[in-house]
């Protein structure tokens, strides 16, 4: 098997507002429909997020499209495409947030080769409460968790199966904090503002596919020489010593000799493991390709929402015209 590492390296933060066109859909020559309900038409895979409260006796069954978190506070979900998988249908691995049985929900998505569209609404009761306020519901992108290849030299039958890294390699990676998202966040609130009323219409969809549009580099792991998931200047002393000296990795990189891998000479550091082949840079893409099994994860921070609709739209299949 073939490990790989994941870093934010030379990445600037893309702090893009997700409400309104992504740039996946401004890439195509297309228009979204402004329907009803705000979502686009055609064959799609819903996914039904339902807030409970504490103490809710959550079902661990594995299938369907319906996943539970709490109705106040954060909650987390881990998104898994395999690009060897035979899946066809979306399919809850585990519809209980940490709050019912102890870990996160796990939800895989059949793999597509050009990404999905992705929509979302808060459904269910206007309000929150007896109160009259509004529920709502942010989502947060966090860190890729695992990502890895299946060795073409030596194909394992059974990479398919694998949701995770554990059984096929050891999996290394660490996207930085310093931002490969395209959105930072999505927002809902359930209440449409164009009405006199809070609390009162329909809650349109709008767009969240900049939470899954990832832009970085994908190192080979091998690169990561001290083991601490992320590829940086600290990789090419591999003598350890915190100095850049002869006999290190980066000493030919070193040319202004102050024995620091200054941020130009760790570009031009990763430039050769590019046209070396080991690494790769993506620019806002689908986050489940830059891998064959890649697993991530988002927070849900709920204000009293009872349901929030995720509907996945394949690029592939689907039109959008007026």
């Amino acid at each position: 098997m073939k490990r790989i590492s994941i870093a934010a390296v030379l990445v600037l933060m893309l702090a893009v507002a997700v409400i309104g066109t992504s740039t996946v859909l401004a890439a195509k020559p297309q228009n979204v429909i402004d329907k009803s309900n705000g979502f686009p038409s055609g064959p799609h895979f819903n996914l039904n997020i339902h807030g409970k409260k504490d103490g809710y006796t959550c079902n661990s069954t594995v299938g369907g499209g319906s996943v539970f978190v709490s109705q106040y506070g954060t909650s987390t979900i881990q998104y898994v495409s395999n690009k060897k998988a035979s899946l066809t249908e979306l399919m809850v691995l585990d519809p209980c947030a940490e709050s019912f049985d102890g870990d996160p929900i796990k939800v895989q998505l059949p793999s597509e080769g050009e990404g999905y569209y992705v929509f979302a609404r808060i459904l269910a009761k206007p309000n929150n409460g007896s109160n009259g306020g509004e529920s709502s519901v942010v989502l947060y992108p966090n860190p890729v968790l695992q990502a890895c290849n299946d060795d073409p030299a030596n194909p394992d039958p059974n990479f398919g199966n694998y949701t995770d890294c554990s059984d096929a390699l050891l999996a290394l990676g660490l996207v930085t904090s310093r931002g490969v998202y395209e959105a930072t966040e999505a927002g809902f609130v359930r209440f449409d503002p164009n009405t006199d009323e809070k609390g009162k219409g329909k809650s349109k969809a709008q767009d969240i596919t900049g939470l899954f549009m990832w832009t970085g580099y994908v190192f080979d792991a091998s690169l990561d020489i001290n083991g601490d998931g992320v590829i940086d200047e600290n990789d090419l002393d591999t003598n350890g010593n915190g100095v850049i000296d002869e006999g290190d990795e980066g000493y030919a990189y070193d040319v202004n000799g102050n024995g620091i891998i200054d941020p130009d000479e760790m570009e031009a550091w990763v430039a050769d493991q590019v046209e070396a082949g080991n690494a790769t840079f993506y620019d806002n893409v689908w986050v489940f390709n830059i891998a064959d099994l890649v697993v991530q994860e988002q927070d849900i921070v709920n204000n009293g929402t009872k349901l929030l609709q995720v509907r996945f739209y394949p690029v592939v299949t689907t039109e959008f015209t007026r």
